[in-house]
């Protein structure tokens, strides 16, 4: 899935693997992906779903990269993926409260980087929505947060209370966060003083960023990746984007 808006740099990039430094000294892994210049750049703690670090996740962390972001994508699971709902399942209860504190640790990296220009955000897949929303919450030092079809109900009541701007996307056809949850979640957003946005994104439940995706749902991921960028750059300095072509 190429970035499609022609106005975007996209840089080249350098992927890998590293440890982030926990409470208690604890040593968490997690994939790294970042524009392989030497430049300062914004950064994103992207954060997975209940399956794991999956190919799709990784190519995701791809692309932010290429946008121009300086991306830690923390392993929750210690290298564990789930190929079936109840493995996932049993994977978020190994994980139970201490989802949070691991982002905290990895959005704390992403501040003191060398790397980065200290403008940070938290990107979240369904399960790591939830917990980016957590983020919008807690931290007072984040710059935005965005949630592919996080879950708000256990937040519902704290929203209008947020300290980072918020984006949110379901799917029309999403099966698990209804209608009247999503609606919810509008509202308190709209009591904000912060501009947030909730998006609902037609013909689609979820999981619209995977390659196996027919092309009419690769189309929305598309446009929810962009809409994602432009939501991002208005709130973290950078990336760059492409000069305006001068009047004549």
């Amino acid at each position: 899935m190429p970035i499609y808006d022609p106005n975007r740099v996209e840089y080249g990039i350098t992927t890998g693997h590293i440890q982030i430094v926990v409470e208690g000294g604890q040593q968490l892994p997690a994939y790294w992906s970042h524009p392989n210049t030497g430049s300062r750049f914004p950064a994103v703690a992207l954060i997975h779903d209940w399956w794991g670090i999956t190919p799709t996740v990784r190519r995701l962390a791809n692309l932010f990269a290429q946008a121009g972001y300086y991306v830690i994508v923390p392993d929750l699971f210690y290298g564990r993926v789930a190929a079936t709902p109840q493995a996932a399942i049993e994977l978020v209860k190994a994980l139970g409260e201490t989802g949070y504190p691991r982002i905290d640790a990895a959005l704390t990296v992403l501040e003191g980087h060398h790397n980065t220009n200290s403008d940070v955000a938290a990107v979240g897949i369904g399960m790591g929505g939830s917990l980016a929303f957590e983020a919008a919450l807690l931290r007072a030092d984040l710059e935005a947060a965005v949630a592919y079809y996080g879950f708000p109900q256990r937040y519902l009541g704290r929203f209008k209370d947020a300290r980072a701007p918020i984006l949110a996307f379901y799917g029309s056809a999403e099966p698990h966060v209804q209608p009247p949850v999503v609606a919810r979640l509008r509202d308190e957003l709209a009591q904000s003083p912060l501009p947030h946005e909730v998006v609902t994104l037609d013909g689609v439940g979820r999981d619209f960023f995977e390659a196996t995706a027919g092309e009419s749902q690769q189309v929305v991921g598309r446009q929810a990746l962009n809409h994602t960028f432009a939501f991002l750059e208005r709130f973290l300095q950078g990336p760059t984007r492409l000069p305006a072509a001068p009047h004549l």
